[in-house]
């Protein structure tokens, strides 16, 4: 996938959910989505439908060809109970094919059925790919999620003691997004399974012991989510290479960071500085990192939590050409690494919640379910409190 198709995808994405609550102009924008993701397959025609008020009836939202297809005379039973968000050839279904639907995928939020994209066969006759599925599902759960917003506000206006209900929904919603947008990575890169989830979680609990604002955590969490988004436009090939990469191999990796900053740039957060967090998470405080080979002055206290808790996941984590470290080993690479490539007070923080856990002095532990079961939790006792000792004697504390 090319980084302008990515980039139309998310953008367009994002500026659709700044219009949610205007009637006057989302009819509009649902169709310039639906434009945006037609050219995005190549696709010659295609379809949003979504349920009426009652949720007894399928109407277009928006379309472009399918002239002829009419809703009444399409099974949306077979269709609810095809797999949420997942698209599928429609080959089963004569109402479908007579009208030219190629590719049909139910809109799921939770366990609510919101309606379907419809495509129809790429002008240039190929057929959808695996990569065309993982991304369309993403889109699709946009897709959903919108839809399903707009269904609320509307009852929002209707009933407005139901307004800090819909404030929490739409935001667990928000991190449901997230989550999908962590899984497509996910699929390009098996080795880092589930990687994006934990470098957010580790991000958070590093900030949280750093004394940062509950509404400042949720955005280091959510740049922890988004810091490998590049990814999705880096080869499979190279992601999944089973070998250590060559030099020009490294090169093209380590574009990531900064194609992720392209990417979620064009979002809008309600959190200040998420893009450069992730932009600059592989810099270190030496000046030798990347993009922009920025030192320990110009980097922000946020970028080196992510870029910490990142290379801890990385350590602790099996790849195809290595084994995962222990605890212990990680540790003291990190320490090793300290100046370096790491922060003295991330350190120190980021040791101090893992003492904690450890002690059981922590109502949910965050780091250690993710680790080594076998390690020997005394002797790392042991030495993250020498660890500790050293870093607090350094004036970081």
């Amino acid at each position: 996938m090319e980084l302008k198709r990515a980039l139309f995808n998310i953008s367009s994405l994002a500026d659709l959910g700044e219009e949610i609550t205007s009637e006057k102009n989302f009819r509009e924008k649902l169709r310039s989505l639906l434009y945006v993701v037609m050219g995005t397959f190549l696709a010659s025609k295609g379809a949003i439908t979504c349920q009426d008020r009652t949720g007894k009836k399928i109407m277009f939202a928006a379309r472009k060809g399918f002239e002829k297809l009419s809703l009444e005379d399409i099974d949306f039973e077979f269709v609810r109970e095809a797999e949420k968000n997942e698209p599928y050839h429609a080959e089963n279904d004569a109402a479908l094919r007579a009208a030219g639907v190629e590719i049909i995928t139910p809109l799921w939020v939770r366990s609510e059925f919101i309606g379907t994209i419809m495509l129809s066969n790429k002008f240039t006759r190929e057929p959808y790919t695996r990569e065309d599925f993982e991304i369309l599902k993403v889109i699709a759960q946009q897709i959903a999620i919108t839809l399903n917003n707009r269904a609320l506000f509307i009852n929002l206006t209707e009933q407005l003691g139901d307004n800090r209900k819909l404030y929490e929904e739409m935001r667990k919603i928000y991190h449901d997004t997230l989550q999908a947008f962590a899984a497509a990575i996910d699929a390009k890169d098996v080795y880092t399974r589930h990687h994006s989830q934990r470098v957010a979680k580790y991000s958070a609990v590093i900030a949280r012991e750093l004394g940062w604002s509950d509404h400042d955590i949720e955005g280091i969490y959510v740049a922890g989510f988004l810091h490998d988004v590049g990814k999705l436009v880096i080869s499979n090939d190279i992601l999944n290479k089973r070998t250590p990469f060559t030099q020009k191999e490294m090169e093209e990796v380590k574009k990531h960071s900064l194609l992720s900053y392209k990417i979620i740039s064009h979002i809008k957060f309600p959190w200040k500085d998420v893009e450069n967090i992730v932009k600059h998470h592989h810099e270190r405080p030496d000046g030798t990192g990347y993009p922009d080979a920025l030192s320990q002055s110009d980097l922000s206290e946020g970028a080196k939590i992510l870029a910490l808790a990142d290379s801890f996941d990385a350590m602790t984590s099996k790849r195809a050409y290595r084994d995962k470290m222990g605890l212990k080993e990680a540790l003291s690479e990190l320490n090793r690494c300290l100046n370096k490539q790491f922060d003295d007070k991330i350190m120190l923080a980021f040791c101090r919640v893992l003492d904690k856990e450890i002690k059981g002095e922590l109502p949910e532990p965050n780091i250690l379910p993710h680790l080594d079961k076998n390690s020997d939790l005394s002797v790392i006792t042991a030495l993250l409190e020498g660890l500790i000792e050293e870093l607090s004697g350094n004036g970081e504390d």
